[in-house]
């Protein structure tokens, strides 16, 4: 058995941690599993708590001790002045209660700082090994795991089935970690790839005895994600994941999932990304998150088209796309003989760029849906309208392959005539309808 690599200690400064901790955004909860597993990668929050200002000051402690690798008695009394200054009173032992915060953020930010490492040093180490701790506290489960090799990411540049849902921690308290070799180390220590992984799921269900999750056996409830690739492409691990899930848990987890502050962090990260892309003056091959197929979509689509399976419910923008989805050959131009090349009439194509940046929220805020027969698309209509005669419409393009994994992608953003969408030979009304501006 070879040696087990030593658990990086919290208290050693650690800059993608670091990293990780601080772009979290502060949201308030009653239980840790309102949020979806991929989505605490990007919220931070406190199970109980209904004060912002409490969250803000408990989440600023945990980022100090991080950076200065302070201990949990320094944070232990950073806990208490927050409690009283609040008036929070909470359930559990202190000492439990702020052992489970400190050490669960530090660990997930430990371990989703070493993936972004792995993924910058793919070319030289492409290799994972799962490593538990070695000791008698590990978890049956987790030791079965201990030594399975597979590489970080798949043929198609995605990350790894196994590492997708068993990247560690796999749950509360978990200390596994994650050993990375290259083909030359491979070799020299006489190692080579375990078996394709054939896991087993189990069913979660509440006190009703209604069904409400589903998850590795071995896995926690809320761990099953690589909080690594949540921190870098949380979107898109969250998309994977609630496609997974059993048909009847996908709407209710869908909705419930998607808070507030994680929607403000796609919206963010979308204007960023459209920046950079006109900036740099060329796509790169990337890709990004810019919302999901909500409860209504997807039971629409299953009512409809249940021949038509999601990969994934995250809808993505390609960098390759932008010129298509705001070019100026969505304008009526006029050609040599001064007359337009649009029909008489025709509408006006082009989005204004207010509504670009707002994106994600049109996707999520539609009046109705429909399949484009022909092209097999999706057509969102968001609420409003252009020029007071037609309306905007996002065609989306489902189960593409993007750098992030499968997502369905807007192929085209435009806009239409109330009256040509309501042709049913052209279009199947899947949800709501258009109102007439």
């Amino acid at each position: 058995m070879p040696d087990m690599p030593a658990v990086r200690p919290f208290g050693v400064q650690f800059g993608e941690a670091i990293d990780f901790l601080k772009g979290k955004l502060s949201e308030t909860s009653q239980k840790w599993d309102d949020l979806a597993g991929p989505v605490h990668a990007k919220v931070f929050t406190i199970a109980g708590t209904t004060n912002i200002d409490l969250v803000n000051d408990i989440h600023t402690s945990l980022k100090n001790a991080l950076a200065n690798g302070t201990t949990i008695t320094q944070f232990r009394k950073d806990f208490d002045a927050a409690v009283q200054k609040h008036g929070w009173t909470y359930k559990g032992k202190r000492g439990w209660r702020t052992s489970v915060i400190f050490n669960t953020n530090m660990r997930t930010a430990h371990m989703a700082g070493r993936w972004k490492q792995i993924v910058a040093n793919l070319d030289n180490q492409p290799y994972l090994q799962y490593r538990t701790a070695g000791d008698a506290r590990v978890r049956p489960q987790h030791r079965q795991w201990n030594g399975l090799i597979f590489p970080a990411h798949d043929k198609n540049g995605a990350t790894h089935p196994f590492w997708q849902t068993h990247y560690p921690p796999n749950g509360w308290g978990c200390r596994c970690t994650v050993r990375a070799f290259s083909q030359a180390e491979m070799t020299e220590k006489a190692l080579a790839l375990s078996p394709k992984f054939e896991g087993k799921t189990r069913t979660l269900t509440g006190k009703d005895g209604a069904v409400k999750d589903a998850v590795p056996v071995g896995i926690d409830p809320g761990w099953d994600h690589n909080v690594g690739q949540s921190w870098i492409a949380p979107e898109a691990a969250l998309g994977q994941k609630l496609a997974a899930l059993p048909r009847p848990l996908q709407g209710p987890l869908i909705d419930k999932t998607i808070s507030p502050a994680f929607e403000a962090v796609m919206s963010t990260n979308f204007k960023a990304f459209r920046a950079a892309t006109k900036a740099a003056g060329q796509a790169k091959g990337d890709s990004q998150i810019v919302g999901f197929l909500d409860s209504g979509i997807v039971n629409a689509v299953a009512a409809s088209k249940p021949e038509l399976e999601f990969k994934s419910f995250a809808v993505a923008v390609r960098d390759a796309r932008f010129d298509h989805l705001e070019g100026d050959h969505k304008k009526a131009r006029p050609d040599a003989k001064g007359k337009g090349r649009r029909a008489k009439g025709a509408p006006q194509q082009i989005w204004p760029s207010e509504w670009m940046d707002s994106l994600p929220e049109h996707l999520r805020n539609y009046q109705a849906v429909f399949w484009d027969i022909r092209r097999a698309t999706l057509i969102v209509v968001p609420q409003g309208s252009f020029h007071g005669v037609t309306v905007p419409k996002i065609t989306i393009r489902p189960n593409q392959g993007t750098r992030q994994g499968p997502s369905s992608t807007v192929i085209a953003l435009g806009s239409a005539r109330p009256a040509d969408l309501n042709n049913p030979v052209e279009y199947q009304l899947l949800l709501g309808r258009v109102i007439e501006p």
